[in-house]
């Protein structure tokens, strides 16, 4: 079974459990890692978001009286993220560079069963096996990537300054030769936009992982 979504963006959800001993030290790292600049992150251009999150076991929803009331033992550590591309080079992206991997290891250690983010192989069957499939995704700029958003923002802001710059009482011949000059300049900023549907994979088959306590 596949999951289709209409854009160059791909989502992808993975909630692991931790247990509620590790709370507040999970909280310390994600306010030491909300301080800091992560530029290696943002180098990543292909990522649109990311964000980790902490849910305490007795803070899920309760919808309705006839929902039975849930007794877990665990917290959820949740990791959301929209990126362009393949989940496969995705997952190989924060496997790979050295600055990323070590803070993976940072934010996922404590929950229950995480292997590593290397090598490879472990790490990406531990995101299969608790990765969910989503039924809804909102996608503001389906025809976009990350680098095309950012080329547009820049193109935005030099179409102001051409046109900020014009002079009021400017022939038609200087224009057009101030107007094919912008063009060139401007060229490597004209992204190729367009929507494309993308098929996603579900998860694989739960297969059973050893969950340390």
């Amino acid at each position: 079974m596949q999951q289709s979504f209409e854009g160059k963006a791909t989502p992808m959800t993975v909630i692991t459990p931790m247990r509620p001993r590790w709370r507040p030290l999970v909280w310390a790292i994600l306010a030491v890692f909300r301080h800091l600049k992560l530029g290696v992150v943002k180098e990543l251009a292909f990522i649109h978001f990311a964000r980790w999150l902490l849910v305490k076991r007795g803070r899920l929803p309760h919808l309705s009286p006839r929902q039975p009331v849930e007794r877990l033992d665990d917290d959820w550590f949740v990791f959301t993220t929209n990126f362009n591309g393949p989940w496969d080079q995705y997952i190989d992206a924060f496997g790979m560079v050295g600055g990323v991997r070590g803070g993976l290891d940072w934010l996922w250690w404590t929950s229950r069963g995480f292997p590593g983010a290397w090598p490879m192989r472990p790490f990406k069957r531990y995101i299969r096996y608790f990765e969910y499939p989503l039924d809804l995704y909102c996608n503001a700029y389906p025809g976009a990537s990350v680098r095309d958003i950012a080329c547009a923002l820049e193109l935005s802001s030099r179409l102001d300054a051409f046109l900020a710059a014009t002079p009021p009482d400017e022939d038609a011949a200087a224009f057009a030769r101030r107007w094919c000059a912008f063009l060139d300049a401007v060229a490597p900023t004209l992204g190729d936009t367009g929507a494309q549907l993308q098929e996603i994979p579900s998860p694989h088959s739960k297969v059973p992982l050893e969950l340390r306590s």
